[in-house]
């Protein structure tokens, strides 16, 4: 029989028999590679409309059947299973990478062991699954006619990369304990190439060079690391990578002493820690009373609800790492980030391998993974934390523990935070930083500026309202600019009128789950605004024309800059999206960096008219 092959890691391509079948049209690959990751056969007006949004359902469908006659004219057999309602890949009819990959990985699971250990037959399973990822998932590969593809496209990438990530650490940590540091050194560096910023990647490095008496290696990565989070995050290294350097300076270093210091939870899917945040500890100390700590009983519910970029994400980070939480829930954290378009199946199967019920997460139905998680959770202390809900809906498969678990949940927008929430009170208001706070981080991202500019960079924090996604980005710009050596007055003057904030990109750990890899300050602000109809967003805009420092209206002012005799359902729409928030006697208020978008928006009405 013919060996037809399907290569989705790195550049799509289908072979027959060792020879390249010509597809013409790009969107017959993406249909192949969407098939292929599918578990079970996909309704044809799915796929039509996910490849084809733009044209209408007869034309889509259309369209479909043309594109399934060019991917399976070319192959002299039937390979992919279509009846009138549904589409499928048959599995024994072609071999595909990425399930090859996946499989190898999961079949460790039958070695009789934890997932937390690497066998003899482990290695081998690894290691041939690390040599069939020769690149990125669907690597160059494009769509941009269609977003929702490039969605599904980046959480697979994302997924299959963190797969491979795991794999080269368990590789580095089997070599470690057998005490052949050259090979662990060699699967550690390449864990560290698929994410350079990641400190335990780099520690691992630092504690098996000096394994290996490489004492110059182990403080030239250390070097090497701070360089790299300066200049890409304008952040200094963790506390414990800090450790580790100084015990390997002044030769404390101990050589059985080759993991991390910190202690992990007993089980748990934990987010990355970020990396700098100031003027959080009384929301900290807030939440961790509300979830329990230092409590006979706590909240089973809290929904942090605030800003966009006012940190919702970054204060739940700090939040599963915290100390008192480890102990508090001695079972571990279960931590999840939705998005405007999440892979809830993907993000459970998570939850099933960090509770070692791998097996059953194959199954890969969300209702039965959500039943066995009521079930296994029902006696544990664990606390569960699903990040950035777009949609109550998509929350409701993580709604899983028991009696003894708490649940922290985060959303940008009232209304679905509403929804979430039984009553007020489990609603949580993250308020912005104040700005000694604000000032503060600032001269943690660009201490020349604040030291050289003391009273301006007063002024521009005053201005930023005590955004951390504003001060942030400011940050970072003002140190780029002294780094040059050039003077950061003129800056300064410019992040205080807004633009060069709007264009900027944001820090790479404050991005969630993002459709786009390198996404702008407006881009972001552009998803909460997107969700608005053209006739609110226009009135969104026409918000921009309020100055800041705050920008604060009544319904008269919105009556009268809207034109309309009742502006109230307007003014409820902005305020259920986090676009808008009500303050004392009747008044409105809209955060600066709104501000700024709304007149952006304003402008580009004003551009295209």
């Amino acid at each position: 029989m013919s060996d037809l092959r399907l290569y989705l890691l790195g550049t799509p391509r289908l072979l027959l028999d060792d020879r390249a079948v010509k597809v013409a049209r790009r969107k017959a690959l993406a249909l192949a590679a969407y098939l292929a990751l599918a578990d079970h056969p996909q309704s044809r007006d799915v796929v039509a409309s996910l490849l084809w949004p733009e044209l209408d359902e007869e034309h889509a469908r259309s369209a479909l059947r043309s594109t399934l006659r060019a991917l399976t004219t070319p192959v002299p057999f039937e390979w992919i299973q279509a009846d009138r309602m549904t589409l499928a890949l048959k599995s024994d009819a072609i071999w595909v990478d990425v399930n090859a990959f996946t499989g190898l990985l999961s079949g460790r699971a039958a070695h009789g062991h934890d997932t937390n250990t690497v066998c003899d037959q482990c290695v081998t399973a690894l290691q041939q699954a690390i040599a069939l990822y020769r690149s990125d998932f669907m690597a160059g590969f494009q769509l941009d006619e269609s977003l929702e593809y490039e969605d599904w496209q980046l959480v697979q990438r994302e997924w299959l990369r963190r797969e491979f990530a795991d794999s080269q650490h368990d590789l580095s940590n089997y070599y470690l304990e057998a005490r052949r540091y050259e090979e662990a050194i060699k699967y550690a560096r390449h864990w560290l190439a698929v994410d350079p910023l990641h400190e335990p990647a780099h520690r691992q490095l630092m504690r098996l060079y000096m394994a290996n008496g490489q004492r110059t290696e182990a403080l030239r990565q250390y070097k090497h690391c701070t360089d790299m989070l300066d200049r890409e995050l304008a952040t200094p290294p963790e506390a414990e990578t800090t450790r580790l350097y100084e015990a390997i300076q002044s030769e404390q270093f101990v050589l059985g002493q080759l993991t991390d210091l910190e202690t992990s939870p007993p089980a748990g899917v934990m987010p990355p820690l970020p990396s700098l945040v100031i003027g959080r500890e009384q929301a900290l100390l807030q939440l961790k009373r509300r979830v329990g700590v230092g409590l006979p009983q706590g909240r089973a519910l809290t929904v942090i609800q605030g800003w966009p970029g006012v940190g919702k994400s970054t204060t739940v980070a700090m939040l599963a790492h915290d100390a008192e939480i480890s102990r508090h829930f001695q079972d571990g954290v279960l931590w999840a980030s939705l998005g405007e378009h999440p892979d809830i199946l993907g993000e459970l199967t998570a939850w099933a391998d960090a509770l070692n019920i791998g097996e059953a997460s194959r199954a890969r139905k969300i209702e039965g993974l959500s039943a066995q998680f009521t079930a296994l959770l029902r006696d544990r202390r664990m606390l569960l934390i699903v990040d950035d809900v777009w949609q109550a809906d998509h929350a409701a498969p993580f709604r899983v523990g028991g009696q003894r678990c708490a649940l922290v949940m985060t959303s940008r927008l009232n209304d679905v935070a509403g929804a979430l929430a039984p009553t007020a009170e489990d609603v949580y208001r993250l308020p912005v930083l104040t700005e000694e706070s604000s000032l503060e981080l600032l001269s943690k991202l660009s201490p020349e500026t604040v030291a050289s500019y003391p009273s301006d960079s007063r002024e521009l924090v005053h201005d930023l309202e005590g955004l951390p996604l504003a001060v942030h980005v400011a940050g970072r710009l003002l140190q780029t600019e002294a780094s040059m050596g050039w003077g950061v007055r003129d800056l300064l003057a410019e992040l205080r009128s807004g633009a060069a904030l709007l264009l900027a990109q944001p820090p790479s750990d404050m991005l969630g789950v993002e459709r786009d890899t390198s996404p702008t300050v407006a881009a972001l602000l552009r998803r909460s605004t997107d969700l608005l109809d053209v006739d609110t967003c226009r009135r969104f805009a026409l918000l921009g024309l309020f100055v800041p420092k705050p920008a604060t209206f009544d319904l008269d002012a919105m009556a009268i800059t809207w034109n309309l005799t009742d502006p109230r359902p307007i003014a409820r729409k902005l305020v259920n999206r986090g676009l808008l928030e009500p303050v004392n006697g009747g008044r409105f208020q809209m955060h600066a960096l709104l501000v700024l978008h709304a007149r952006s928006l304003l402008a580009e009405e004003g551009q295209a008219s």
